[in-house]
């Protein structure tokens, strides 16, 4: 078992350089904030504490220690504001002088150990004197240091009436808050004996006594009974510093509470413990090292998800609507983002028609290049993650081996040695069981082995009491071979189970540090040397520029005016007109909506499947048939028409927002009922959505010509008022 609970401490001291001086007869009085956001236990910027103020200094060296929780599995944003102080009321920054703020992460401080931060103004631009804040990271304590114990008793009293006796131990540390005791860990049982020997125990410093020597630990022994409460047979108290003392073997006197004042107590037996301390590296101290975390994501693309031009599809990407496979993505990759120094990620999917090739593919590329299957950071998986479905068409069945396969060529192909280290965890996005057990078993446990750790996200309401099973923390898998997986290297979570990312980031990648310690543990492969010690040069010290966490919807309706000759924000009522901007987007960026938002919109393709009739728009929902010949034979499933347009006008909008159907546009030539501007007006922008659902993006941005000219001329207000949408803005022309 795994334990959840387990964090770093870390101190920060922090130095400024060449600040802004803002004193007439004197210098700044600096004085610097840190606060945090990691979105579980900081919500939003949280102030943690302020430094001392120093007199009449630009370039001050604080004092003052910063020590933090360090957690890999959360993003920890940090914020550092210098203020020049003008009153005696320090706490209070508004009456001070503004001298720079510098963001940045907890992870990207601890993989570097020391770094710059450049300082901005408030509206984020870099100061004119090149200020800079100087971070030192280190961690605190000596988190590496393992106990191991061996433990005996000798001469047990006769605890059982028909027996001799059944002796355990428990192990408690004494709080510092309220000098309670803590449970630590506990023995087996050994039956039958007044001499029993105990299996060692294992457990670091940290846990047995907060790495602090002399802090009180309380022995217990019990005598177990099967049909009633454990007897105590006595206990003692003695802390780590005085058993490293009494080695090689530390003999204790049991006693029970009782028997405190009495000259000759009733003997009670002894234990006697063993002790060995050896250091263990830290996982902070491989990624201070250099080590590299690599990031490889897979996506599922089976028709189980549902066709993702439909708002109930788990691909539907629409308006203020992030998916779950969005969320996952962009939750898991901001928090790797700081371990992987080119910041490139393989992006793979599986279980998809490939248009160009016809053919199911397990394994391919979400960039469409087999020789370059990387994007570049975050934002770059989103794109490639929505430009895919362009060239993809959903099928199945869902095989995770292949994925499986290719991750371990990769991490088969790392060196982890005591010269170069890199580390690979493969994300697969799924929406339920899969369909190959047995290879994919024999694949993990073949990787157990390698550099590699594999994190399962479950997305939707299936059942996955079949992907729990490759989660090996209780039962170790086994390949069909017979095989035992030598460590548990993956950790399944469904999606549903958690309400915020940053509870899912938490969940997927707690794990994932003590995974990467246990193939180090096997390789005997050390710490590389640190890349920037604690006392670098200052001239020689990384300047960290703050990358902000990438959202999914980042962008405010805006639309560039040819008139104006500049970008302007547009109303809810113009979002509908979108359609007829022809070169909002290049056509790898289109993506699927529902054909509610345009009503009469054909359906391009007509046929989501080549093998389907052009006459019977249909999908594939995951139900398939085996031929004879071993292939996969897809059962087609009637679904709603859908097409494809541009991004910018992709909207889910409410059913009430949009009517289920719309009459044909008027004819201005034909129709002699259209008389006023108006009706002229309305005429038109029926004709130019009818002209966008087709496509005719020429005869649409004529008509939407038309309109601009009608409505300057009478300034109607717009016909139609639809609901918001979400897209990106052209480039100036």
């Amino acid at each position: 078992m795994v334990d959840t609970n387990i964090s770093s401490k870390i101190e920060l001291f922090l130095s400024c350089r060449r600040l802004v001086n803002k004193d007439v007869f004197s210098k700044s009085d600096p004085m610097a904030v840190l606060s945090m956001k990691d979105g579980i236990n900081y919500r939003s910027m949280s102030k943690i504490d302020r430094t001392e103020v120093i007199d009449n200094n630009l370039n001050p060296d604080f004092k003052k220690r910063f020590v933090l929780d360090y957690h890999f599995e959360r993003r920890q944003e940090l914020l550092i504001q210098v203020f020049d102080v003008d009153s005696s009321r320090v706490d209070r920054t508004s009456d001070h002088d503004f001298l720079g703020m510098a963001r940045t992460t907890l992870a990207d401080l601890v993989s570097r150990g020391k770094a710059a931060l450049p300082l901005c103004d408030k509206a984020g631009r870099t100061m004119k004197q090149r200020s800079m804040v100087i971070v030192r990271c280190r961690e605190l304590g000596d988190t590496s240091l393992i106990c191991n114990l061996t433990m005996q008793g000798n001469s047990l009293p006769k605890m059982d009436l028909f027996g001799k006796a059944d002796p355990y131990l428990e192990i408690y540390k004494k709080s510092a808050v309220d000098n309670s005791w803590l449970p630590v860990t506990k023995t087996e049982v050994q039956k039958y004996t007044y001499k029993p020997r105990w299996k060692p125990l294992e457990l670091s410093a940290a846990a047995l006594c907060n790495n602090d020597r002399k802090l009180p630990l309380l022995f217990k022994c019990f005598d177990w009974d099967r049909n009633s409460t454990p007897d105590r047979i006595g206990q003692f108290e003695t802390t780590l510093e005085e058993l490293e003392a009494k080695q090689p073997l530390a003999e204790f006197l049991l006693r029970k509470p009782k028997d405190a004042g009495k000259k000759r107590p009733k003997k009670r037996g002894s234990i006697g413990i063993a002790l060995k301390l050896r250091k263990e590296h830290t996982f902070l101290e491989y990624i201070r090292g250099g080590c590299q975390i690599n990031l490889t994501v897979a996506v599922d693309f089976t028709a189980s998800n549902g066709d993702p031009r439909e708002a109930r599809s788990l691909h539907f990407i629409g308006h203020g609507f992030e998916n779950a496979y969005q969320k996952a993505m962009v939750t898991i990759g901001n928090i790797l983002t700081p371990y992987d120094s080119d910041n490139k990620y393989p992006l793979f999917g599986f279980g998809a028609r490939i248009k160009r090739t016809n053919r199911v593919e397990h394994c391919f590329p979400l960039t469409m290049n087999e020789a370059d299957p990387e994007v570049k950071g975050v934002q770059g998986i989103l794109e490639a993650y929505r430009g895919a479905f362009n060239h993809v068409l959903l099928s199945g069945p869902t095989y995770f081996s292949e994925v499986l396969a290719m991750a371990a060529a990769n991490a088969s192909a790392a060196r982890f040695n005591n010269d170069s280290q890199e580390y690979h965890i493969l994300l697969i996005l799924t929406d339920g069981r899969y369909d190959d057990e047995r290879q994919s078993i024999d694949q993990i446990v073949a990787a157990s082995t390698l550099p590699l750790s594999i994190i399962i996200v479950g997305v939707g309401k299936a059942d996955f009491s079949a992907m729990e099973k490759l989660d090996g923390d209780e039962v170790r898998l086994t390949s069909s071979t017979g095989q035992r997986a030598y460590r548990d290297i993956v950790q399944f979570v469904p999606f549903r189970k958690f309400k915020s990312p940053q509870l899912l980031a938490k969940e997927t990648l707690q794990e994932i540090p003590a995974q990467f310690l246990s193939y180090a543990k096997m390789k005997n492969a050390i710490p590389l040397d640190a890349k920037f010690a604690v006392n670098a040069s200052e001239t020689k010290l990384p300047v960290l520029n703050y990358q902000p966490s990438v959202h999914v919807l980042t962008r405010t309706p805006t639309l560039y005016d040819s008139k104006q000759r500049s970008m302007q924000q547009m109303s809810t009522a113009n979002i509908h007109l979108l359609a007829s901007q022809p070169n909002m987007f290049p056509p790898a960026q289109a993506a699927v909506v529902p054909q509610s938002y345009h009503p009469q919109a054909p359906v391009v393709p007509q046929s989501y499947h080549p093998a389907v009739s052009s006459q019977q728009p249909s999908m594939y929902q995951g139900a398939f048939n085996q031929t004879p010949a071993g292939q996969v034979a897809p059962v087609p499933v009637h679904v709603q028409a859908a097409r494809v347009i541009p991004q910018q006008a992709v909207h889910n909008p409410a059913p009430s927002a949009v009517p289920s159907a719309a009459p044909s546009a008027p004819s201005l030539v034909a129709d002699n009922r259209v008389q006023s501007t108006a009706d002229q007006i309305s005429a038109l922008e029926s004709q130019m959505k009818a002209a966008a659902a087709n496509m005719d993006f020429v005869n649409a941005q004529r008509l939407k010509e038309q309109i601009d000219k009608l409505k300057a001329q009478s300034a109607a207000p717009p016909a139609y008022a639809g609901g918001d949408a979400y897209y990106m803005a052209p480039p100036p022309p």
